[in-house]
């Protein structure tokens, strides 16, 4: 009786986070379409090209966490005893890094690497602070998952999504991106101090430099140097383009691309959601050692991912491409070119996505990681040469070829050989 309700419980649970996520990214996706349109109409085409690249930079260079974050909620659930020396350290480390960037972003601008104009400080402080915005968010959200209640996380965010689009909408009438990015600020502070207030409810630790620990700190950066390297290479693969286009054709092509790509982040990331949050989950059953389980679910996961992929490849070359049209008015013929190549891409991703999520929390991902690395070089320097003989539409072609010869074939492979020898070896539960 025991054995059933605590299946039922945990059948429970993952419903709740999944739900949650869902509820998250339709939040996300309502925002992303009713957003878009209201900031192409409220800025010039270079304005909005901008505020893509800029949000851009905000993404690949929270990445520079280091994998501390995902590194930490392994630690919390595999030894819990550290928690309050770990948690100081990192907060009070991630708070010194992001603060010194600010130097940095303000060479970076003033080098006209990506065009500011001439309010290189300002940029440089703002997009210093909404980095390390989103690392603090991410890592307070980190110790709410400890106990796997991933939706309390995602409620607040729905929370934030709501407040910020609300503001956006009224202040995208200024044409400002400086208001756009101040409005961001002020409602990221609240969200993370929601999530910080939540987080001291599963793990009971106080903030306070006393507690900092720098052997904990490089200790921990050993520990999750491989979670980091992924980042990266997911950073390179999805946000790292954006820069390049900006740099080589415009801000106006920027934004071009990047009116494709959101709108497929939304399908990307709704699809994904299935496997992220289960996480925590597989951290668990490996502690228990029970790779049967783990292998059963991987296989049944990854078919019902591949079947759903296929669907909604077919639905957004069909139905989706009109959706597209009617929420972007502007698009052209190379607009839909690019679409059609981005649709493929995606759905090769979200595929690639089940078995990487699985040794990422397996902490099996060292060789998955390193090939990783090398999709994301490969698909810049693809993208690079692609994009100045086939225009946008390499840069497309060149995520697909990078990620067919890499990781597509290889991860699930290696996932399953992995598990089986763990199996074979005596972790037979």
């Amino acid at each position: 009786m025991n054995f059933i309700l605590q299946t039922i419980r945990k059948k429970f649970q993952y419903l709740i986070n999944l739900c949650a996520t869902f509820l998250s990214q339709i939040a996300s996706a309502a925002s992303v379409i009713i957003l878009t349109p209201v900031l192409l109409s409220g800025l010039s085409a270079e304005q909005f090209g901008l505020y893509g690249v800029l949000l851009n930079v905000i993404v690949l260079s929270s990445v520079f966490d280091f994998g501390l974050n995902i590194g930490l909620l392994r630690k919390l659930i595999f030894n819990k005893e550290d928690a309050v020396s770990l948690i100081n350290t990192l907060f009070f480390f991630f708070s010194i890094l992001f603060i010194t960037s600010i130097p940095i972003f303000y060479l970076l601008f003033s080098v006209d690497l990506i065009h500011t104009g001439n309010s290189y400080f300002f940029f440089a402080c703002v997009i210093g602070v909404l980095i390390l915005q989103n690392v603090l968010a991410l890592f307070f959200d980190v110790i709410i998952q400890v106990e796997n209640k991933i939706y309390v996380g995602k409620i607040i965010r729905v929370s934030k999504i709501i407040a910020e689009t609300t503001v956006l909408i009224f202040l995208s009438k200024q044409g400002s991106i400086q208001l756009l990015l101040i409005a961001s600020v002020g409602i990221n502070f609240l969200y993370i101090l929601s999530l910080f207030i939540f987080s001291k409810k599963v793990v009971n630790y106080k903030l306070s430099l006393y507690n900092f620990r720098f052997s904990t700190l490089l200790s921990h950066i050993r520990y999750s140097f491989w979670y980091f390297l992924n980042a990266l290479a997911g950073a390179m693969v999805f946000n790292a383009q954006v820069i390049v286009i900006s740099g080589v054709v415009g801000a106006v092509m920027a934004a071009k691309f990047i009116l494709v790509t959101r709108f497929f982040d939304i399908i990307r990331i709704g699809l994904t959601n299935f496997t992220t949050i289960l996480f925590p989950f597989l951290a668990m059953k490996q502690a228990e050692e029970n790779y049967a389980h783990i292998k059963s679910m991987f296989l049944k996961i990854f078919k019902r991912v591949i079947l759903l992929s296929g669907l909604t490849l077919i639905l957004t070359m069909t139905v989706g491409q009109q959706i597209f049209k009617v929420w972007n008015q502007q698009a052209d013929i190379l607009t839909m070119d690019l679409y059609k190549w981005v649709a493929i891409f995606v759905t090769l991703v979200v595929i690639d996505n089940v078995p990487t999520v699985f040794l990422n929390a397996l902490k099996l991902n060292t060789y998955q990681t390193i090939i990783a690395i090398v999709q994301g070089i490969l698909g810049l320097i693809l993208g690079y040469i692609f994009l100045l003989e086939f225009g946008l539409i390499g840069v497309g072609i060149a995520s697909i070829v990078a990620l067919l010869v890499t990781n597509f074939f290889f991860s699930p492979i290696y996932l399953l050989r992995a598990i089986n020898k763990k199996l074979t070896s005596g972790h037979i539960k």
